[in-house]
């Protein structure tokens, strides 16, 4: 008896981690649960999540690493696909479990992540910050063992490199595809011959906060040369100021990608798995 006894015991404390997680799972707005399946979040706010698996042996699956991708803006509509998109296709391709992480108040057939989203994008508010970083801490805290890789694209690079430097325990390293990191000059490259306003007040640009960012951090960079959105110069400009900061990373250029294509590019996946296989050493 005594022997069962310890047996179960042992296996308890072999599955605390996974039960200390399970017991802090939060219920979001909506009614679900924050279980970093359908959703991450605390008990203030949610996103909406899907949780893609490489359809690999498992022993073949990363077991170091979580890869969480943020889709760029697109107006505040947006779609998760399993089996399809640039987190099915990161989820291959490094063989490692994927988090297709929806954006701050976009909406999708699976729901609506909290936050704000503008018809314009350009989301970048302390809030929509916060709520990125709570998500990615709930991830962390139901995933015990594995570093985070936060992949942002367009927009939610401009978000990735926003948590980098407010909330830097949030994710383990971060790869920047078309970000519009001088959010300013972009702002007034992109609105101004089109006669659009200004962006609101709230609105935060990566460049401005570099110096929160610490010279350990791990941060690559990739743009299309043929980006006709995010221009290579505003990630040359903010790579600039990180490396200024010693922060050991370069401008990788994605050749005769634009800025929605560079998500597909060699030079995309490339620069995921070197970061993915320093996190997994």
């Amino acid at each position: 008896m005594r022997r069962s006894l310890g047996v179960a015991a042992g296996l308890l404390l072999a599955c605390s981690p996974w039960m200390a997680a399970w017991a802090q799972q939060p219920a979001c707005s909506d009614g679900k649960t924050a279980d970093g399946v359908v959703r991450a979040g605390n008990n203030r706010h949610c996103l909406v999540v899907r949780k893609l698996t490489p359809g690999t042996a498992p022993e073949r699956i990363a077991a170091k690493v979580l890869v969480v991708f943020l889709h760029g803006d697109n107006g505040g509509r947006t779609d998760l696909k399993a089996d399809s998109g640039t987190a099915a296709m990161l989820a291959e391709k490094l063989q490692a479990v994927t988090i297709d992480m929806q954006s701050p108040g976009y909406r999708s057939d699976l729901g609506t992540s909290d936050g704000q989203a503008g018809a314009n994008g350009d989301d970048y508010t302390a809030r929509n910050v916060e709520i990125v970083a709570g998500a990615l801490d709930s991830l962390r805290i139901l995933n015990p063992g594995k570093k985070i890789l936060l992949v942002g694209h367009s927009g939610a690079a401009a978000m990735a490199a926003l948590v980098a430097g407010r909330f830097p325990g949030s994710a383990d390293a971060y790869l920047l595809a078309g970000c519009p990191c001088d959010a300013p000059a972009w702002r007034k490259w992109r609105n101004v011959p089109a006669g659009r306003a200004g962006a609101p007040d709230s609105s935060l640009s990566p460049l401005t906060e570099v110096e929160k960012i610490g010279s350990a951090a791990l941060i690559s960079v990739v743009v299309g040369n043929k980006d006709e959105n995010a221009l290579p110069q505003f990630s040359e400009t903010y790579v600039r100021a990180l490396q200024a900061r010693g922060v050991k990373t370069r401008v990788t250029y994605a050749m005769n990608a634009t800025h929605v294509s560079v998500q597909r590019a060699p030079e995309f996946f490339m620069l995921a798995g070197e970061l993915a296989g320093k996190l997994s050493k």
